[in-house]
C-alpha cells in the first residue's frame, strides 16, 4: 500500500482532513502559546493562569460525555458536528473579543483575564461538538490497521500550521500587543469559521454515495454502556484510567512551560524565543508523525504507545535540570514528539475497542483525558505547588521546576496501570483468538 493510499478513505478527503488539521494547529499555536504570558501580565497568580485550560476543559469533557457523543451515536453526522462546532467557537471568540477588551478599556484588568478565561468556557461547549465529531470520523472514513497511520500523517501535516500560528503569534504578541487590540484572537475565529465550511465541502459532499445509514436522519437505536461486554468494558475503563495519570501528568506543565521560560530567574525568554521553543516541538511531532505514519504502522500499539510514554518522562525530567534556554529545545524536542505518538497509538487502541454504536460515546470519554488534562491537574497540582513554593521564598524557576517533577510522578502511575492494562487485553485478544478457532472448528 502506498503512503497517500487507504482502502476506504478517499483522496478528496485526506485532502479535507489534511487541511482541517494545519488550520487547527494553527490557530491552537498562535492563541495558546502566548496566553498564559498574557494573563500573567495582567496580575493574574499562576493558578489562576491555569484556569484559561481549567474551566474550558472541564466544560468540553462534560459536553462531549453527557451531550454530544450521545448524540452523535443517536444520528452518526459526524462531518455535520464538526462543521456546526467549528463556526459557533469562532462566533463565539468574536464576542469574547467585544467582552474583554471593554474591560481593558476600563482598566479593570484581573476582569478582563476572567472574561476570557470564562468565554473560552463557554465557547469549548459548542467546540467540544467538533472534537468528538472528528474522532468519529477519522474513523468511520478509515479501516482498523490503517488509523494509526492516517493519525500519523495527519500530525505531521498539521505541524506545518503549528510552526506557522507560532511565528504569527510570536510576530503579533509584542508584550502583549496581540491580545489587547484583539487581533490573534480576531485571527482564530476566522480560522474556526473557514474550517467548518471547507470541512462541509471537502467531507460531506464525498460522502453522499455512502450507504443508506448514513444518510438517514431517524435516529439509530442508542445501546446502553452497560450492554457492553463485561471484558471489553472493564479493559477499556483501565486503559482511560492509564491515560488520565499519563495526559495529566505531561499536560499539566503544558501552561506554566512558557511562564518558566519567561521568567527572569529562569531563561528571560522573549516572545520569539518561546516561538522558536513552540516550533521545536512541532517540527518534533511532526518527525514523529513521519515515523507513525509510515515506519511503525505495523507495530504494535501497545510498544508504540509505551514508547511515546517515555519520550515524555525524558523530555520532563530534562526541563527539569536543564542549564540554559538553548538545551531546553531538548525538552520541547522530546514532549512534542512524545504527544503525537501518546495520541496515534491511544486512538488506534481505543478505535480498535469501540463498537460502531459507541464509539460516540467511547471517543468522548477518551477525549476526555486529554481535554481535561491541560486544566484540572494544572489547576489543582501544578498551580498550586507552584505558587506553594513560590511563597516559601523559592526562586519562580525553582517553583515550577517542583512542578515539573510533581507531573513526572503521575506519568510513573500511569506507567504502572498502562501495564496492567496491557496484560488484560493481551488476555482478551488471547480468549477471542481461542474462541475464533473454536468456532472455525465447529
Amino acid at each position: 500500500m502506498r503512503f497517500f493510499e487507504y482502502s476506504k478513505l478517499r483522496g478528496k478527503e485526506f485532502s479535507g482532513l489534511s487541511t482541517f488539521q494545519i488550520l487547527a494547529h494553527f490557530r491552537r499555536s498562535i492563541v495558546y502559546t502566548f496566553l498564559s504570558i498574557y494573563l500573567r501580565t495582567l496580575g493574574l497568580s499562576t493558578t489562576e493562569v491555569t484556569l484559561m485550560a481549567t474551566v474550558g476543559m472541564i466544560a468540553n469533557a462534560l459536553a462531549q460525555s453527557l451531550l454530544w457523543g450521545n448524540l452523535l451515536d443517536r444520528y452518526r453526522k459526524p462531518t455535520e458536528f464538526v462543521v456546526v462546532g467549528e463556526i459557533l467557537a469562532g462566533f463565539g471568540h468574536l464576542f469574547m473579543i467585544f467582552g474583554y477588551m471593554f474591560f481593558l478599556g476600563l482598566s479593570q484588568l484581573i476582569i478582563a483575564g476572567y472574561m476570557i478565561i470564562f468565554c473560552l468556557g463557554g465557547i469549548e461547549i459548542f467546540w467540544s461538538m467538533s472534537n468528538v465529531g472528528w474522532s468519529a470520523l477519522v474513523s468511520e472514513l478509515t479501516v482498523v490497521d490503517e488509523r494509526k497511520k492516517v493519525m500519523g500523517q495527519l500530525s505531521i501535516i498539521g505541524g506545518f500550521g503549528g510552526v506557522g500560528g507560532a511565528m504569527l503569534g510570536g510576530f503579533l504578541y509584542e508584550s502583549g500587543a496581540g491580545f489587547a487590540n484583539g487581533s490573534i484572537f480576531s485571527i482564530a475565529a476566522a480560522i474556526m469559521i473557514f474550517s467548518g465550511v471547507f470541512v462541509y465541502f471537502s467531507i460531506r459532499l464525498g460522502r453522499e454515495k455512502q450507504p443508506e445509514r448514513f444518510d438517514k436522519n431517524e435516529p439509530s437505536e442508542n445501546h446502553a454502556l452497560s450492554d457492553l461486554p463485561s471484558q471489553l468494558r472493564t479493559g477499556y475503563l483501565i486503559f482511560i484510567m492509564a491515560l488520565t495519570f499519563v495526559n495529566f501528568g505531561r499536560n499539566s506543565i503544558a501552561i506554566i512551560t512558557s511562564l518558566f521560560l519567561a521568567d527572569p530567574t529562569a531563561f528571560n525568554a522573549t516572545g520569539g524565543e518561546i516561538a522558536v521553543y513552540s516550533n521545536v516541538g512541532s517540527i518534533a511531532a511532526m518527525s514523529s508523525g513521519l515515523m507513525v505514519g509510515f515506519i511503525v504502522t505495523k507495530a504494535d500499539d501497545n510498544k508504540v504507545m509505551m514508547f511515546g510514554v517515555i519520550l515524555s518522562l525524558a523530555g520532563i525530567s530534562w526541563l527539569v535540570v536543564t542549564p540554559t534556554f538553548s538545551l531546553a529545545l531538548l525538552a520541547s524536542f522530546f514532549i512534542g514528539a512524545s504527544q503525537v505518538v501518546i495520541e496515534s497509538s491511544s486512538y488506534s487502541i481505543v478505535a480498535r475497542m469501540a463498537p460502531q454504536e459507541y464509539r460516540g460515546r467511547l471517543f468522548a470519554y477518551y477525549n476526555a483525558t486529554f481535554f481535561l488534562s491541560w486544566g484540572i491537574a494544572a489547576t489543582l497540582i501544578a498551580g498550586p505547588i507552584a505558587d506553594f513554593l513560590i511563597a516559601g521564598r523559592l526562586s519562580n524557576a525553582d517553583a515550577y521546576r517542583g512542578s515539573f517533577i510533581a507531573a513526572l510522578i503521575l506519568i510513573a502511575i500511569g506507567v504502572v496501570v498502562l501495564l496492567v492494562s496491557f496484560k488484560y487485553t493481551k488476555r482478551m485478544k488471547q480468549i477471542k483468538e481461542v474462541g475464533t478457532v473454536a468456532d472455525a472448528a465447529q
